[in-house]
This record gives C-alpha cells, sequence and structure tokens, in this order.
C-alpha cells in the first residue's frame, strides 16, 4: 500500500468519523449545552482514533519497510555472491581455454550459459520473492484495516 493510500484511509477514516458524529448530535434532541459537550466528546474520540490509526500505520510501515530491506539486502548479497562465482569461474575458464583450444573453448561457452542461466533464475527468484513480500505487506495491511473496523 503507498503512502498517499495509507493516508487517504487516514483521512477518510476521520473526516466519516465527524460526520457521523455531527450528525448524530445534530438529530438528537437535547440543549445547546449538551450538544456542544457532545460534539466536543465526540471530537476528542475521533482525534484520538485519528491518532491510533495513524501510530499503527507508522508502525506497521517502518515494519515492512525493515523486512523489505532485509529481504533486499539478503537477495542483493546472494546475487554478488553468484555473480563473483560466475566472474571467477568464466575467469578461470577462460585462461584454460586459451591454452587448450578450440574444444576447450567450446565447453567454457556451455558453463557460461549454464552459469548465465543460473543468475536469470536467481534474478527470478529475487522478483517473485520480492512480489510475494508485497502481496504479504498488502494483506496484513487489508486485515489490519478490517480488524480496526470491527473495533
Amino acid at each position: 500500500m503507498s503512502k498517499m493510500d495509507t493516508k487517504d484511509f487516514v483521512i477518510g477514516a476521520v473526516v466519516g468519523s465527524l460526520i457521523g458524529a455531527a450528525t448524530a448530535v445534530l438529530f438528537a434532541p437535547k440543549s445547546g449545552k449538551e450538544i456542544r459537550t457532545d460534539i466536543n466528546e465526540r471530537a476528542t474520540d475521533v482525534k484520538e482514533k485519528g491518532t491510533e490509526y495513524t501510530q499503527a500505520a507508522k508502525e506497521k510501515t517502518e515494519e515492512w519497510s525493515q523486512a523489505a530491506k532485509e529481504k533486499t539486502d539478503d537477495l542483493t548479497h546472494q546475487a554478488k555472491y553468484q555473480w563473483e562465482r560466475v566472474a571467477d569461474k568464466a575467469t578461470g575458464v577462460s585462461e584454460k581455454a586459451s591454452k587448450m583450444g578450440e574444444e576447450l573453448a567450446e565447453d567454457v561457452r556451455e558453463i557460461m550459459e549454464t552459469e548465465k542461466d543460473e543468475g536469470k533464475k536467481l534474478a527470478k527468484q529475487v522478483v517473485n520473492e520480492i512480489e510475494e513480500t508485497k502481496e504479504r505487506l498488502k494483506e496484513d495491511v487489508e486485515s489490519y484495516k478490517e480488524n480496526k473496523d470491527e473495533n
């Protein structure tokens, strides 16, 4: 969920609460003093709820941001390791190829293609894991919203 969506949700919740509270208070048969007291109490409740929603959203955002950063760091490290491995193998194989002639050069091409495919597989895995993390984050936000709506 983007920052704009979270912000819009919080603003919508606060505005909706204010409108509902104002409507209920204005249509209730009470004196002006009682209505003002009710409005103040409702406004305080709405403000507290808005603060709670904002704080919870900030906390979840920080948690998800940290989890995404950790996962990205881990996957980046794995990708760098794989690349270094491929580069080391390619360098060693290349030196051997120059000494052993055309037959060995063909073997080198095959190894490099295999390693290239492995690198592509790893890149796809990284992308898939990031997408899965994104989906889990979306589900957590929706679950959080549902839990808050029920309360």
